[in-house]
């Protein structure tokens, strides 16, 4: 099987795009421009060059603009943002099968740092105005293309802890990844911090201000990393193809493992994940635990048949957009429901009681309610309870109420 995959990594900075199962990639500003008096976009450097030109108008920061809901105003029309965000996607996704040759891929893949439900959904909106299948279009966290880029090489690359360093013009991120095999499954966890230290890249065009940054990068270094050991350390970002200015960040890197550079690893990562869900069985086999994903399972304890049984209303590894739980229970304790939660390694434990006081009052075991459940972000989850009476004895009543639970603090 060899699908056709398109990996996109997407900011308000720039946007890289890999066309599967090939490994040359695109990166494009993330900007586009509109040509004065015509219905015709430009992405890119080509939009740059058109508005200084005074040929067109441009427009930048596509996802700030849609995340906020914002209106431009261009050539006299106003544009939504996420009409513009999907104008940009069609002239990136043109420009590269064009430079590369390529046929509509089958399925896309989106990394993007900060997912929430509202920029989820005008990314797919915007896809499926392209004529992309709903099926075909997924979403993913940054971390998450980390994890599928690394499980991508040589098992001697990550069969330790994993940090990788992200510097752009407005933001340096770090991320760390660890993997662990547990019987049949392969628990990997992700995280990332974005460090205060971030510089405008324009002073490594000076010598002094190049010290400094090797000075900034060095510092940030030696306080993520500690005293810990790495298998590999990757470098990602435009700026770190040419990379004489920091002789001692990356001296101190290789005293930590093995030292790396990509430029494209959130589109090659999504990539990866794309063929994976295209495959009818998973290649990599794992549970992915980073932003997007829960990070613990949250279960009822019920009796069923006679049995103990445990009602997931979310597992470790599922995508926290997804799972939505919708239950009749009958509680044997009138006042409350136990919501159960567990680390994906088992150490930690929460038990967090719902109460049903807001419920008529009503002999034990006469008490039958509708639960509903789905997940705002890995951290919270939201509970619709609802009177669902029990039978002619006492009919269902309006009460009901939304409980939003911190899954961790």
């Amino acid at each position: 099987m060899n699908p056709k995959v398109l990996g996109i990594a997407l900011s308000d900075i720039s946007t890289g795009l890999i066309f599967y199962p090939d490994d040359e990639a695109l990166t494009f500003p993330t900007v586009i421009s509109k040509k004065k008096n015509e219905d015709a976009w430009v992405v890119g450097e080509e939009a740059y060059a058109l508005a200084l030109d005074g040929k067109g108008i441009i427009t930048d920061k596509l996802l700030k603009l849609t995340r906020k809901n914002g209106i431009a105003t261009i050539d006299g029309t106003r544009y939504k943002g996420r009409d513009i965000l999907k104008l940009f996607f069609k002239e990136i996704i043109q420009v590269g099968m064009e430079k590369l040759y390529k046929e509509k891929p089958e399925e896309v893949v989106i990394a993007l740092a900060g997912l929430d439900q509202n920029i989820m959904r005008d990314i797919r909106e915007a896809f499926v105005g392209l004529g992309y299948q709903p099926n075909h279009i997924h979403i993913i966290s940054k971390e998450e293309s980390f994890i599928y880029f690394v499980l991508s090489l040589k098992k001697d690359i990550w069969n330790n802890r994993v940090g990788m360093f992200d510097l752009s013009d407005v933001s340096l991120t770090y991320y760390e990844m660890l993997a662990n095999r547990n019987a049949r499954k392969l628990f990997v966890s992700a995280e990332s911090e974005n460090m205060d230290e971030a510089f405008n890249l324009q002073i490594l065009s000076n010598p002094s201000g190049a010290k400094l940054a090797d000075k900034i990068l060095t510092s940030v270094a030696e306080k993520v990393m500690d005293k810990k050991q790495f298998s590999a350390i990757f470098l990602t970002g435009q700026v770190f193809s040419e990379h004489d200015w920091a002789e001692n960040f990356i001296s101190f890197l290789c005293s930590r493992g093995r030292v790396y550079l990509d430029t494209n690893i959130f589109a090659k990562g999504a990539a990866f994940k794309g063929v994976d869900l295209a495959n009818e069985n998973s290649i990599y086999n794992i549970v992915a635990t980073c932003e997007g994903r829960l990070k613990s399972d949250i279960y009822i304890d019920v009796v069923s048949g006679g049995k103990e049984a445990k009602i997931y209303l979310g597992k470790a590894g599922d995508f926290w957009n997804e799972p939505t739980t919708e239950l009749l229970l009958v509680p044997d304790n009138s006042e409350i429901i136990d919501i159960n939660v567990v680390s994906v390694d088992g150490k930690d434990k929460k038990n967090i009681p719902i109460l049903l006081d807001f419920l008529p009052k009503r002999p034990i075991k006469t008490r039958r309610i509708f639960l509903k459940s789905s997940f705002l972000n890995n951290k919270i989850m939201n509970l619709e309870i609802a009177d669902a009476g029990f039978g002619d004895m006492y009919p269902a009543t309006d009460a009901k109420r939304n409980i939003e639970v911190s899954i961790w603090d």
